[in-house]
């Protein structure tokens, strides 16, 4: 009882601190950043000319009647429950379903979990159609995923989310040719699976450690102080006084920007996700360019106050396909760091095969050219991200000269800003900050968290992450530097400080 009223208040809390900028706005920008897209039903009937019709429940009497004088050739059924044969039989090519699991062996759900649980190799979805018990029809199509060990139950309906769209979308062009299929289920009684208990989901965790999920006490406590600085006024007070001082400004740094890796992923944001993050920062805050930042740095003219540019690193194309698209239609600039031996390949970044179970397409030539050519900045990552911190000094050399000559070669300007690899404390290296000079290199940014000011070092940037984990709210905090680990940091500092100062003064004490 108790962890359902946590979630609820977790969900309650959510809800609230995700409403600050709602939705709908939201998806005004991915309409515009996106227009040949359709992100609800609603949309999708109004582009293709199909009545959208809306009921309380589909074996409703009325439903019957809404789909009976539709006079369908063939019902589509994703997401709901068994449905009764006055509904699903309707149409004259009856009804099929998009299951998320191999039939008959995984019936039921939730899709995902059990086949890691049952330690499966792979997983798979199944279009069949609907009869009058849970997922028994004659299936027309399936097809499989495999199930890589840095899975979790998230990414793995990732990954069945799009094997299932293409394989239903092969399953109605075989039944409108006419060569689809029909076959039996040949176990109609297997069992269904059905939610696991909290038992189980912890059992799965320890066998998955990686696999990252906020607890919902701790989510819960983040969001009341969320909600809590906002409402109190402390966060307006906050920001009024950054206004005042002036010369403050920050960089947000992302990693890739699509909907198919998971939302708890520190280098991957989602589209939705990513287009409140931009809606946010063109609305209370003020967008700069990377080399306009710098200049105002090394020219020591007070940075304008709430000033946000915008970073990625790396070397993924979905930065090109997903996040520039939402930028434009934010009107925020961006600039990429990128791994130039990496553009065009096929090969994949340390991190991703280490941590990751998707593969990522990387940024091509003519992606580099037209980001340019549109006004997206380009800076230098090394040639093939390595941890220049750690790597020899020759060595570390050519990988910062030759990613720059390539970069400048592929873009056809002049390359300005540099970026270390990894940009911890550790990874960033002073003595190499000559060479970042002889290539032509006017800024270094880390990744290393802090603000920027006008005594701000222009080779030692620092740089916010973010990511899906973050809310718009929850970014706009750590801009303020009112974020929880800030706020903790700030208050360890100033017990150290006071424990530090009373053991000096009982020290001197000692000595008179």
């Amino acid at each position: 009882m108790a962890y359902r009223v946590l979630d609820a208040l977790y969900g309650v809390g959510s809800e609230a601190v995700e409403a600050f900028f709602p939705r709908r706005r939201i998806q005004e920008i991915l309409h515009r950043a996106f227009p040949d897209e359709c992100f609800h039903l609603a949309s999708l009937a109004e582009r293709h000319g199909m009545r959208f019709i809306e009921v309380d429940n589909l074996n409703s009497d009325s439903a019957a009647e809404a789909l009976t004088a539709l006079k369908p050739d063939l019902a589509i059924v994703l997401g709901t429950r068994v449905l009764r044969r006055s509904t699903f039989g309707v149409p004259r090519l009856g009804s099929i379903n998009l299951h998320k699991g191999a039939l008959p062996r995984y019936r039921g759900m939730p899709p995902g979990f059990w086949e890691l649980y049952n330690g499966e190799k792979s997983a798979g979805v199944t279009v069949h159609f609907v009869d009058d018990t849970l997922d028994t029809g004659d299936v027309i199509a399936s097809s499989e995923v495999e199930i890589s060990p840095l899975d979790t139950p998230d990414s793995l309906l990732g990954k069945l989310h799009l094997a299932g769209a293409n394989t239903l979308a092969e399953a109605v062009s075989a039944i409108e040719s006419g060569t689809a299929t029909r076959v039996c289920q040949q176990d109609r009684r297997q069992k269904a699976y059905t939610r696991p208990t909290r038992k189980q989901i912890s059992e799965l965790r320890r066998r998955l450690p990686h696999w990252r999920r906020q607890s919902a006490l701790k989510g819960t406590l983040k969001n009341l102080l969320a909600l809590a600085l906002y409402y109190s006024g402390i966060f307006w007070l906050v920001r009024r006084c950054h206004r005042y001082r002036g010369s403050r400004g920050a960089v947000v740094l992302y990693h890739r920007v699509n909907d198919i890796a998971e939302w708890n992923d520190p280098l991957t944001t989602n589209r939705e996700r990513f287009a409140g993050h931009m809606l946010m920062i063109s609305q209370w805050y003020k967008p700069i360019s990377s080399n306009s930042l710098v200049r105002h740095i090394r020219e020591r003219i007070p940075v304008p106050a709430t000033s946000v540019a915008i970073h990625f690193d790396d070397c993924y194309r979905d930065v090109y396909r997903n996040a520039w698209p939402i930028m434009r239609a934010s009107g925020v600039p961006g600039a990429a760091f990128v791994s130039s031996g990496f553009v065009g390949a096929s090969r994949a970044f340390a991190h991703d095969r280490l941590k990751s179970p998707f593969q990522f397409e990387n940024l091509t030539e003519p992606d580099l050219r037209e980001m340019a050519a549109g006004g997206f900045e380009i800076g230098a990552h090394t040639i093939n991200h390595v941890d220049l911190g750690t790597a020899p000094l020759a060595e570390a050399v050519r990988e910062i000269e030759g990613s720059v000559r390539s970069l400048e070669r592929l873009t056809g300007s002049p390359i300005r800003l540099f970026s270390f690899p990894f940009g911890g404390q550790r990874n960033f290296r002073r003595e190499l900050r000559p060479t970042v000079e002889s290539a032509g290199c006017e800024g270094i940014f880390s990744a290393h968290g802090g603000f920027i000011d006008s005594a701000t070092d222009p080779y030692a940037i620092p740089r916010l992450g973010a990511s899906s984990m973050n809310s718009p709210l929850a970014l706009a905090l750590e801009l303020e530097g009112l974020a929880p680990g800030a706020l903790i940091a700030r208050l360890r500092s100033c017990i150290g400080g006071g424990r530090a100062s009373s053991r000096r003064a009982a020290m001197r004490a000692g000595l008179e």
